[in-house]
């Protein structure tokens, strides 16, 4: 066995560039058993591969070559697992960040296939939904354009911006003009996933119950709220009303399908 191997040895047997071997000399990572003072060539001993394969696989678990480079030539323990518990905790946090995405589309690809013209107008149903929260703007006489910036300011502003949003626009009706098909809109919002830690005007917390729900086009003149008019015939009138928007074009809000969700008061 030989004592010392070239750079390109080295470089060919730990399945590494030449030049990141030049690179960690340059650092004061890991310089050469042996260099020749006539010629410049650099020779590392058996040892130093083991040294080399480390570095590869702590740069593998995340570790940047300082971060490797500190925890060698000191020969500190305790250093390189307070650095493993550090980014192990990143990692945890990423997965978490990569699941809400994969929930998310799996969420915004159900938004789009959720209705279909077959399900609009004459079916009616009932879904028991858990307590919710709507980041809501007012329209308090505002038009439509100025409750849709304002509650793009809210979602913007520097309490709401770290809040995960549902992206659907969701209006809060009220019941007796909605079964007149007039759109009295008193809210415009969107869900968000988590219960908020902080209170505030624009957080609404719609409760937990049974809701009665159809889908229509609320926006057009073709629907008609007869079967809810029935069924809330002779009973309490639901505390809130829900229309989440379901869009079925990129460019054309103005047929999107609307769900309507009707709470169902308790007797």
């Amino acid at each position: 066995m030989k004592d010392l191997y070239s750079i390109g040895e080295v470089a060919k047997i730990m399945g590494v560039s030449i030049q990141t071997l030049r690179y960690y000399s340059s650092i004061d990572l890991l310089q050469p058993k042996y260099t020749n003072p006539a010629t410049g060539y650099r020779y590392y001993s058996v040892n130093q591969l083991h040294f080399i394969d480390r570095i590869k696989y702590l740069q593998k678990l995340g570790l940047s070559l300082e971060e490797i480079k500190s925890v060698i030539l000191n020969n500190d323990i305790k250093e390189l697992v307070s650095l493993l518990d550090t980014h192990k905790q990143r990692c945890l946090d990423e997965i978490s960040r990569l699941q809400d995405v994969i929930d998310s589309i799996e969420w915004y690809k159900n938004y789009f296939t959720y209705v279909n013209e077959d399900s609009v107008n004459d079916n009616f149903y009932s879904l028991h939904i858990e307590k919710r929260y709507l980041v809501a703007a007012a329209y308090d006489g505002k038009s439509n354009e100025e409750v849709h910036i304002a509650l793009h300011e809210i979602k913007n502003s520097e309490n709401f911006r770290s809040l995960k949003y549902v992206r659907q626009f969701s209006l809060i009706l009220d019941y007796n003009d909605l079964m007149e098909c007039n759109l009295n809109r008193k809210y415009l919002g969107m869900f968000i996933k988590e219960p908020p830690d902080f209170k505030s005007e624009n957080i609404i917390e719609i409760p937990e119950g049974d809701y009665l729900c159809f889908k229509a086009r609320i926006l057009s003149d073709t629907w008609n709220p007869y079967f809810a008019k029935l069924f809330f015939s002779g009973k309490k009138k639901p505390p809130i009303v829900l229309a989440n928007e379901y869009e079925d074009s990129l460019y054309d809000y103005s047929r999107c399908i609307y769900e309507i969700q009707m709470l169902i008061p308790q007797e």
